[in-house]
């Protein structure tokens, strides 16, 4: 799975990084497998791309504006270059097997002007940055946490939710989800500190279907925040004495 992706500073040519992007992605592409660029609007790319961009192998997609009744879109077979998506769109096509170049990442330490925040409640791109451990293609590097999940209890919970959940597949139904609530509460009561952005990440890195891994972030930052969640299934009673003593052996292993 080939991730890369192209980061946003006050330095950046925009049409510059999408262009490498897109040479990216067609160098990456299969015989007879066309590009796709997955944008928000096709009225913010660059002049005269898209009428250019069948002759060029590239699909162009537009999230708006979508026509009454137009589908969502669907996972190509190919390569894909996302640009000005949100977080929530781009991961719907999660868990995807085939290259994709996220252009202008954005994070704010990368930004001079002291960062932007107001009105986001995802933690930008990071998220992806940190599940896919992607290649940067220009601007400045965004660095990645190792291990992604510093605490080692925390990361054997989440493998226990991978496992309650599928494979990240059924955090929708009520008594899977329910009992990965369960078991955020009692990692949050047993003073384990929960960082829904990592979680996130880290459902992604392990395969989780994207809408999934956003349920996991819903939940685990409405419990970090202190909310009193009462879910009707739950984990054996000792679990997180459980989870603890598979921590403690896995560092005995050498196991992260």
């Amino acid at each position: 799975m080939k991730r890369a992706y192209t980061a946003l500073s006050n330095t950046t040519d925009r049409d510059q990084d999408l262009i490498t992007a897109l040479r990216w992605a067609l160098d990456h592409a299969e015989d007879g497998q066309p590009v796709t660029l997955w944008c928000w609007d096709k009225d913010d790319l660059p002049a005269g791309l898209v009428a250019k961009a069948p002759a060029l192998g590239i699909v162009v997609h537009s999230e708006r504006p979508r026509p009454r009744g137009g589908r969502a879109f669907r996972a190509p077979d190919g390569p894909v270059v996302a640009v000005s998506l949100p977080l929530e769109t781009l991961v719907e096509i999660e868990p995807f097997s085939h290259p994709v170049c996220l252009v202008h990442a954005y994070v704010p330490e990368n930004d001079e002007r002291g960062g932007w925040t107001a009105g986001r409640d995802l933690a930008f791109e990071r998220p992806w940055i940190n599940a896919f451990q992607p290649e940067c293609l220009a601007g400045p590097a965004i660095a990645v946490p190792d291990p992604l999940l510093s605490d080692p209890v925390v990361a054997v919970a989440m493998d226990s939710f991978t496992s309650t959940t599928f494979g990240g597949t059924t955090m929708y139904d009520s008594r899977d989800g329910d009992r990965v609530t369960h078991g955020l509460l009692e990692l949050r009561k047993g003073g384990h500190a929960l960082h829904p952005d990592l979680l996130f990440a880290a459902a992604l890195r392990q395969g989780w279907r994207g809408r999934e891994a956003l349920r996991l972030w819903k939940v685990a930052k409405e419990i970090a925040k202190g909310v009193n969640k009462r879910p009707k299934e739950h984990y054996r009673t000792d679990i997180l004495a459980h989870w603890r003593a598979e921590a403690a052996a896995r560092k005995v292993d050498g196991v992260r």
